[in-house]
């Protein structure tokens, strides 16, 4: 069952609302511990990824951050963590529904919004009774997102005080889901498919053919003491080799800014086979610039497992 929530503010943890009620004090020394690690958590927030689970012996706390705010929940380790954070993400609508930033932002005393009790009591009594839950036919997109994408779990070792500061980031860091490279990623792609790895091949199988032929351009113009022209064609072919390659990374990786990386990709690999005309029969540049605009192609479709900061239903 569910036994406490909490609201608060992610980048002080200063506390908005919390359920008033005073019963769950009478459920054991779990519960109090439960609900004390809940308040540390709502300060520590911030150190954290946007959705995590800590467990303790008969209990635990999830929550989510989003938009500046942290929604934490004390409940019991059997209760299904999918109706936890669909729990909280209910909660999370309703209160955005209720209040609109500029005056969360303007909170300075502690529980300012604990009229907002009310609706977390009323939302935590279906939740706690299953057998009325209206969402329960909803739950198949944010379970799949949990299995995709599952909480990150706190361990007790990083809210201990040595590791506070510290060694709790790194941790983090660490985690798959909160590497620095997601700052410059747009969540991440779905499995590749035939499609894609067609691409892939194409464009590593070109990549290698004019690293190959830029090699030996390099190593004929140095035997036979060619002119500087013959250094450019080289350089060219290293150029392309090199273009098909960041084409391959666009494949993989889900930047930001991927469609127009890949525009721009395409346009210099069909300067590069424009310049190299005369160095290569039109069957294989013609073969080029279908690889490339296949490959650009693929990007444009490849569909992308964004991590969103609200867990919708």
């Amino acid at each position: 069952m569910i036994y406490q929530t909490m609201i608060s503010r992610t980048h002080d943890g200063h506390p908005l609302t919390a359920n008033t009620d005073t019963t769950n004090h009478q459920h054991g020394s779990d519960v109090k511990e439960g609900l004390k690690n809940m308040k540390f958590l709502s300060r520590m927030a911030s150190r954290f990824q946007d959705r995590c689970s800590f467990y303790l012996d008969a209990v635990c706390v999830h929550f989510i951050s989003a938009l500046g705010l942290t929604y934490l929940v004390v409940c019991d380790t059997s209760y299904p963590p999918v109706l936890a954070f669909s729990f909280l993400d209910e909660i999370q609508k309703e209160f955005l529904q209720s209040y609109e930033k500029n005056k969360v932002d303007a909170v300075t005393r502690p529980y300012s919004l604990i009229e907002f009790d009310m609706s977390m009591q009323k939302v935590k009594q279906r939740y706690n009774n299953p057998r009325s839950l209206t969402t329960k036919l909803n739950l198949t997109v944010l379970s799949e997102e949990l299995r995709l994408r599952p909480p990150y779990i706190i361990s007790p070792e990083q809210l201990r005080p040595h590791n506070n500061s510290y060694n709790m980031d790194n941790n983090i860091k660490s985690n798959t889901f909160s590497t620095s490279a997601s700052r410059h990623r747009h969540g991440s792609y779905v499995a590749m498919g035939l499609r894609t790895l067609l691409a892939v091949g194409l464009s590593l199988f070109c990549a290698v053919l004019n690293l190959t032929r830029g090699l030996a351009v390099i190593n004929d113009a140095h035997i036979e003491d060619y002119d500087n022209d013959h250094y450019q064609y080289a350089a060219t072919f290293i150029l392309n080799c090199l273009l098909l390659v960041y084409q391959v990374y666009l494949l993989c990786v889900p930047v930001k800014t991927r469609r127009p990386l890949a525009c721009a990709t395409l346009f210099s690999i069909c300067l590069c086979q424009l310049y190299l005309w005369e160095y290569r029969n039109n069957y294989l540049i013609i073969f080029h610039f279908i690889v490339a605009v296949f490959g650009t192609y693929v990007i444009f479709k490849r569909k992308v497992q964004e991590k969103l900061p609200q867990y919708t239903l």
